[in-house]
């Protein structure tokens, strides 16, 4: 008989989203692809074994569909992104948005995959997006700061206006969207960067991370439209935060410890998120070692000791 999927921790039980019809979505991020690096607390050299783990993961479990969160890439090259397609065999339909790595910079030393093909390949029909996965609403942001015109010249996330207006315009055109609306954004809204800083303050260790130069505007239009959930990636560490109306899940990482995707099953009383791993004990292992001087590492195991982080069903 063969092994059953393991069944994941749950990292929370949400009263939303809902969905009449019962839906589940795997989530991802920051999959850091390399095709020619080793080490870091990315652990470079096990990118694509992460990756090979994460579409089998998906692919055992019967999935509406797949969203990735951003961070496709080691650095955006198109060596790393055509590798990535090689991989990605997802079976249920499959979505992206970009992350700091995917998009052109002013400081690349390196080709850059042009921000048409990225949306080409994995947008239903460009930046932004909106699609039905089962019973719940999936819309798409692009926070990265270069334009087709321009690469960027941070990796700070930034969301110009005519995202905003469509985004307004998308989620009053979705029917029942309050309450089974997901936006998906790789940056991190104040809320939870603020949560990081106050973490990494604590630890004997140094870390930074870039920013969200403008997400005012974006929390407004979020509460405006009492969206249900808000998916970001980013940080690499799990975390749920809930401030202003807003809820914000935080997705870890593929890439670096704790090497998860995230299982979100929804139905008519809420959404169970489930962590699902990618690797085993000796790889978590191997991950902790090269991570061991990386603030975001120790705050993945600090989060992971307090599952679940919320529970609206208690």
């Amino acid at each position: 008989m063969p092994a059953r999927p393991h069944s994941g921790q749950v990292l929370a039980r949400l009263e939303r989203p809902t969905a009449t019809d019962p839906t589940r979505l795997g989530v991802l991020s920051d999959v850091h692809l390399a095709t020619d690096a080793t080490g870091t607390w990315k652990v470079f050299h096990r990118t694509e074994r992460h990756l090979r783990a994460a579409v089998d993961a998906v692919n055992d479990r019967d999935y509406d569909g797949v969203v990735i969160a951003g961070d496709l890439t080691r650095n955006g090259n198109p060596d790393e992104f055509s590798l990535f397609d090689e991989l990605a065999g997802f079976d249920p339909p499959a979505v992206a948005v970009p992350g700091n790595h995917d998009f052109p910079t002013a400081f690349d030393e390196h080709d850059s995959l042009p921000i048409g093909a990225f949306e080409d390949r994995y947008t239903p029909g460009g930046l932004p997006f909106h699609v039905r996965f089962g019973g719940l609403d999936v819309f798409g942001l692009n926070s990265h700061a270069a334009t087709p015109d321009a690469p960027a010249e941070t990796w700070d996330g930034r969301i110009d206006a005519a995202q905003l207006m469509w985004l307004d315009e998308a989620l009053s055109e979705s029917a029942s969207a309050a309450d089974t609306s997901i936006v998906v954004v790789h940056h991190n809204l104040p809320a939870t960067g603020m949560l990081y800083e106050r973490y990494s303050a604590e630890l004997p260790v140094e870390g930074s991370v870039p920013g969200f130069s403008n997400p005012e505007p974006l929390v407004d239009l979020l509460v405006s439209h009492d969206v249900s959930l808000v998916i970001t990636g980013h940080l690499h560490f799990p975390a749920l935060e809930r401030a202003d109306g807003i809820t914000e899940l935080t997705v870890p990482a593929v890439s670096s410890f704790p090497h998860a995707l995230v299982e979100l099953a929804a139905d008519e009383r809420g959404t169970v998120v489930r962590l699902i791993p990618l690797t085993d004990s000796d790889g978590m292992v191997e991950s902790i070692a090269h991570g061991l001087e990386k603030d975001r590492v120790l705050l993945s195991a600090a989060q992971l000791a307090t599952l679940p982080l919320v529970d609206d069903f208690a």
